[in-house]
């Protein structure tokens, strides 16, 4: 994602959604390369955005006047990883370069909005993620990228475990743990306390 807003060592990152699984990996990715994260959540998500290195602002009313009052010289570009209206707008009051503003959530705003979309079936995503997998992978087994998960689930509970997601279970990326025989409840991690040592690919 962070290619594609074209985010460079000391610049600032506005993202919306950034205490969720991706959220986190974005925040991480962009430490590494020296770029600063200004993440939207909400107040008691504040400690784990904190944890990663992300300065946390609070959503709501006021977004805008508080993120010009956190970067005075404005932020660079900005991700939007939820799609709600809130985030596409604040993102385009602050940045005049739409070609810096991306979305993975926000489809019927993007083209009206003339911002750029990030999806895994777009041939050029595709390209781009087999491209640096292998590094992502790496990255993670030496935790230097830490792989938040909500819960491992052995894989004969995996219809489960899509139910429980489709009902808007409230928290990260589900592990799908093929020699785990135990029931689907056994095991369960808070929202950034787990960690995996593979990738979404």
């Amino acid at each position: 994602m962070l290619h594609v807003i074209g985010a460079l060592s000391g610049e600032t990152v506005l993202v919306r959604g950034a205490s969720g699984a991706v959220g986190l990996s974005v925040i991480q990715q962009a430490m590494l390369k020296g770029v600063r994260v200004i993440g939207m959540a909400s107040e008691r998500s504040f400690p784990l955005l904190e944890r990663f290195g992300a300065t946390p602002v609070v959503h709501g009313n006021g977004l805008e006047q508080r993120v010009c009052e956190l970067v005075p010289d404005g932020i660079a570009a900005a991700l939007d990883i939820v799609g709600t209206d809130e985030a596409v707008d604040v993102s385009l009051a602050l940045l005049a370069d739409r070609g810096r503003i991306a979305t993975i959530a926000a489809m019927q705003r993007s083209e009206s909005a003339g911002i750029r979309v990030i999806m895994g079936a777009l041939p050029v995503s595709a390209t781009y993620w087999d491209s640096v997998r292998a590094e992502l992978i790496a990255l993670a087994g030496a935790e230097t990228l830490v792989v938040t998960i909500a819960r491992t689930v052995p894989l004969a509970d995996a219809i489960d475990a899509l139910v429980l997601l489709e009902a808007g279970y409230p928290g990260d990326k589900f592990a799908l743990i093929p020699y785990l025989a135990t029931p689907m409840a056994l095991s369960r991690c808070r929202p950034g306390r787990g960690t995996a040592r593979a990738v979404r690919g």
